[in-house]
């Protein structure tokens, strides 16, 4: 049986201003269709990761800037500390200079005759063991003093008191043979000083 052939005419398909293409030309478009269907893939894949790189970057971003802040935060707490270190030191210094002030104020109140025989007093007790003692003091203290040597007789067998133009007032020298003391108020006044200075450098 012959086959069936349906013919149509080509007025039938085509339009005016329609143009034919060959079919490997057509297969050739299908290939590049395919191509930039691809492209897009790439491209929105691109973009995807992009996106994550940079939300990465903003979250190392913050993680760098806390730790910059707290850097920052620790290094003011330090200076913080180290100035509130030196207005206390300041302050000590300042109470320091109060308390000498005070101190001096008070022993130079007395008198210099007190003021003598509270040092003998004081430098006594240091060679109180001694057999023997001389007592060095400014001309006009002599009698002073001696007054006030009765009451170690007792413990100390002899006690001499001489004068001493190159004293000041209030100064003294006691030499036994236990050892030399050479005593004023000044001293035991710088004494005092130098020990509060070391206490407030504690």
């Amino acid at each position: 049986m012959d086959k069936f052939i349906l013919v149509k005419p080509l007025d039938s398909q085509l339009q005016p201003g329609q143009k034919v293409i060959k079919s490997s030309d057509y297969k050739q478009l299908l290939d590049y269709e395919g191509v930039l269907q691809k492209l897009a893939f790439r491209e929105k894949q691109r973009q995807l990761e992009a996106a994550e790189q940079l939300e990465e970057a903003v979250r190392l971003g913050k993680e760098e800037g806390l730790e910059q802040a707290n850097k920052q935060l620790a290094e003011e707490l330090l200076k913080l500390t180290l100035q509130m270190h030196e207005r206390l030191n300041d302050v000590e210094e300042s109470l320091v200079y109060v308390v000498i002030e005070a101190v001096k104020k008070i022993i130079y109140g007395f008198d210099d005759e007190t003021l003598v025989q509270n040092t003998v007093r004081s430098s006594l007790d240091m060679v109180r063991s001694g057999k023997k003692l001389i007592v060095r003091v400014h001309p006009q203290m002599q009698s002073a003093v001696q007054e006030q040597i009765d009451e170690f007789e007792k413990s100390i067998n002899h006690i001499e008191v001489l004068p001493d133009m190159g004293l000041k007032l209030d100064e003294c020298i006691l030499e036994s043979d236990v050892g030399i003391v050479n005593a004023s108020v000044e001293q035991q006044v710088e004494a005092l000083v130098n020990a509060l200075r070391m206490v407030s450098l504690q």
